[in-house]
């Protein structure tokens, strides 16, 4: 057999087997008119000549797609991976897709707009609290490419999220029933995530102390907490995230305050975190499924689908860190 290169291609597959080119690419095809005597012919001439199936590059020329889905997560890939909030709609996208020739791309929301222009995706999951959503979406927007939330405040442009400003009522009416008044807010940094729930929590409690943290970190919780115990004497700390929540607690540890005959703290998502043996009283989101549904409605979308505007249900959890309000000074 002739060859110009040592590249083997479906030309030779189809030559080694006895059958046209057309015959030879049906036979790595799904659901492709041919018999199975002759595609397991083909594929046992593929096989021995080493050749693993068409480039996908020439399928996507032909048919417009990449077959691959953005995942929009944090610029520091790092960071993204110790977040389980992250890593939870990571696992509900990868379900999704199982069953699908679809594969995955990190997308950070630090990618310039030129980049964004020409990145190879058939559609994007918004993974989380991106300060960037909004460029992103216009974004693709301009190439007609879906864009859907997942994690983030529901809207009505492309989201499986949770209402937070309901779901943070549903804290603060726990904690109004304990007898606090006097609370601290430990802020997410950005986003309509943090604009909903800092809404609702200082509906709940006018006057409340508010603390912003730079990121969803256990340090962050302890740094913002000591500063908002610095300042004054909460019976209560709204974290708004559990991440936070954790540091908040081992903040009140650290100067000698139980949690919660003297500090009630709450936290936002409803993960388990590695070496934190409390039960935390918390809103508990289906994370995973919100991955899972935001990539189904983006491989559906590529079909002509709508973008959905889906409210998921969460559950207040009551643990062990909050309990009636003390009479600290």
């Amino acid at each position: 057999m002739a060859r110009g290169s040592n590249r083997i291609t479906l030309v030779h597959v189809a030559e080694a087997a006895g059958v046209s080119l057309s015959t030879a690419s049906h036979a790595f095809g799904v659901d492709k008119p041919i018999s199975e005597a002759t595609r397991a012919r083909v594929l046992a001439a593929a096989a021995e000549l080493g050749y693993e199936g068409p480039d996908p590059r020439a399928r996507s020329l032909r048919s417009g797609r990449t077959d691959t889905i953005g995942v929009q997560v944090d610029d520091e890939a790092g960071r993204a991976f110790r977040d389980p909030v992250i890593i939870g709609i990571l696992d509900g996208v990868s379900a999704a897709l199982a069953a699908s020739p679809t594969s995955v791309l990190l997308v950070p929301d630090s990618v310039p707009e030129e980049r964004l222009r020409t990145l190879p995706v058939d559609g994007i999951v918004a993974a989380g609290c991106s300060p960037t959503l909004t460029q992103l979406r216009a974004a693709m927007a301009k190439r007609s490419i879906p864009v859907v939330t997942a994690g983030n405040q529901v809207d009505d442009i492309g989201s499986v999220g949770v209402e937070n400003r309901a779901a943070t009522r549903l804290l603060t009416d726990h904690l109004q029933g304990l007898g606090h008044r006097t609370v601290g807010v430990i802020r997410l940094r950005h986003g309509d995530v943090e604009r909903a729930r800092t809404e609702a929590a200082l509906a709940a409690f006018p006057g409340a102390e508010v603390a912003v943290s730079a990121d969803s970190t256990i340090d962050e919780g302890f740094r913002a907490a000591d500063a908002l115990l610095r300042r004054g004497a909460p019976t209560a700390i709204v974290a708004q995230s559990d991440l936070l929540a954790v540091g908040a607690v081992r903040a009140a540890e650290a100067r000698g305050l139980r949690v919660p005959e003297d500090l009630s703290i709450v936290g936002f998502d409803g993960i388990r975190v590695d070496g934190f043996a409390r039960d935390l009283t918390t809103i508990r989101q289906p994370i995973v499924e919100m991955g899972r549904l935001a990539a189904q409605a983006v491989l559906a979308a590529q079909d002509g689908a709508p973008l959905p505007t889906l409210a998921m249900p969460v559950d207040l959890v009551v643990g062990d860190t909050t309990g009636p309000a003390s009479q600290r000074a």
